[in-house]
């Protein structure tokens, strides 16, 4: 921590004890050295909660080695590719049994998990339970008796709260010992929805703090000089992927621990869904409206077949209330439905060119990821090829009726077990094993939970094999 930062703390916990101190808070008085209470205060938070943090080594396969392998095969020449990667992230014990909360986003993919203890003993690990929408997650080593941090609530947390971010940045960890890093809560309620939304997350409502957070923090604990856990440290904005004193934490709410016991089950979490898209009320959606600027939840877009467009919501319409609660922003809108039970109705009063109306909506459970970015962006990967939706305009440039339904092929990779099947750019699938394909949906939902081979009809082709990623079809035997 650089030095004119804690003379300002001493300085201010000096002038703070010179008045009227509060029940048990020394009294500053001949002899009181400011900075050494500040400097006693870090250290014993750290000291508390140090022996639970733990660092995590991962070992990720590719996504597809088979597809890697094909490749190389078929280019002997390219240059050599990662068949194995390593990462690295941070974690806290939350169970002498050996449960360790961390970031979904640290364990992800991982074909190996490595943990070291405080003690420097090193575990395997495995995955219990992951919740990718919120970015959480719980690990587990196979030891006893191990030390445990305390889990408090981020919903007493003020800005200008002293905080410690522990954790191991670029690796330096992996020796047992925590890095610390010493800050101010510097905001609290944050959203930043520009994150990992190719993932459907949800990073809103978030803790930032000044505390240097660094590549390999994501998983530490984030504590107050209690030594409490008060957050999970999960991102960090940065022109340069370093620390540029802006980091955010998951913060640790009485939802939070309660989504981490069901964790510890292994319970798949479930969050509710209306399937509208909504951002901040600017001045143009404030006039037509007729809702004020900055208040409410602006709809972008309401995706078809949805809750919300079964319910009447449109686009334009402004969600100013959820049952009896106000809503003032657009995270208000996703906190207050995304934990409402799936099948329950659930009252939007909303905006609409100046008069207020009250949609009942029959909240749905949200979609797996892949699936809400194919309502979101109306695209699809699957095996190598990026299908999209078939408008007028490409039915048009292909030579396709009007009538013809499919979805077009976008982009193929190359040596991809679509470009095996001699799929190409260009192309339009309209049919998938029995089921006619009409939409990018109905294409998702089709090769959805497709394992081995899969038929599927091109227009005006025929029918095209595409085999599991790097299998090969079967050599013809020789005639007689």
């Amino acid at each position: 921590m650089p030095w004119n930062r804690l003379a300002v703390l001493a300085a201010a916990l000096a002038a703070l004890c010179a008045g009227a101190p509060a029940s048990g808070a020394p009294a500053a008085g001949p002899g009181f050295d400011a900075a050494k209470a500040v400097e006693t205060a870090i250290e014993r938070a750290a000291d508390r909660v140090s022996p639970a943090v733990v660092n995590i080594r991962i070992v990720r396969e590719p996504a597809d080695p088979e597809e890697l392998r094909d490749l190389l095969r078929r280019y002997p020449n390219h240059p050599p590719l990662p068949f194995r990667s390593q990462g690295n992230g941070s974690g806290v014990l939350i169970s002498s049994g050996g449960f360790i909360l961390t970031s979904e986003h640290v364990v992800r993919d991982a074909a190996e998990i490595e943990v070291t203890l405080a003690s420097r003993k090193r575990y395997r690990a495995k995955v219990v339970g992951a919740d990718p929408r919120r970015d959480l997650a719980v690990i587990r080593i196979d030891a006893k008796g191990l030390p445990v941090a305390r889990l408090g609530d981020a919903a007493r947390l003020r800005r200008g709260q002293f905080v410690l971010a522990l954790g191991s940045p670029f690796g330096f960890g992996r020796d047992g010992q925590a890095s610390l890093s010493f800050g101010v809560v510097s905001g609290t309620g944050r959203a930043i929805p520009e994150i990992g939304r190719e993932l459907d997350r949800y990073y809103g409502n978030l803790i930032q703090t000044d505390a240097a957070v660094n590549p390999g923090n994501s998983g530490g604990p984030l504590v107050d000089l209690d030594g409490v856990v008060v957050g999970v440290n999960a991102v960090i904005s940065s022109r340069t992927g370093a620390s540029d004193g802006v980091g955010f934490a998951v913060p640790i709410t009485a939802g939070t621990r309660a989504i981490i016991e069901r964790l510890k089950k292994g319970e798949k979490i479930v969050y509710g869904y209306v399937g509208i898209e909504i951002t901040e009320v600017g001045e143009e959606q404030a006039t037509e409206s007729g809702a004020e600027v900055g208040n409410g939840a602006y709809v972008a877009r309401v995706l078809a077949d949805a809750p919300g467009a079964k319910a009447g919501i449109r686009t334009g319409d402004v969600v100013v209330a959820v049952g009896d609660e106000t809503v003032r922003s657009p995270d208000d809108v996703i906190q207050m439905v995304q934990v409402v039970p799936v099948g329950r109705k659930v009252t939007l009063v909303v905006l609409r060119k100046g008069k207020r109306k009250r949609l009942t909506v029959e909240v749905a459970r949200r979609p797996a990821p892949q699936d809400v970015l194919v309502g979101r962006y109306g695209t699809r990967w699957w095996r190598g090829m990026r299908v999209e939706m078939l408008t007028d305009e490409l039915r048009e440039q292909i030579g396709l009726e009007k009538t013809d339904k499919g979805v077009f092929v976008r982009e193929v990779r190359d040596g991809s077990a679509a470009a095996d099947a001699g799929i190409m750019p260009g192309m339009v699938i309209d049919q998938v094993g029995e089921t006619k394909v009409a939409s990018v949906t109905t294409f998702s939902e089709a090769v959805r939970d497709v394992e081995g081979k899969c038929l599927v009809h091109v227009t005006g082709i025929g029918v095209k094999v595409i085999r599991v990623p790097g299998a090969k079809a079967p050599k013809e035997k020789p005639r007689d």
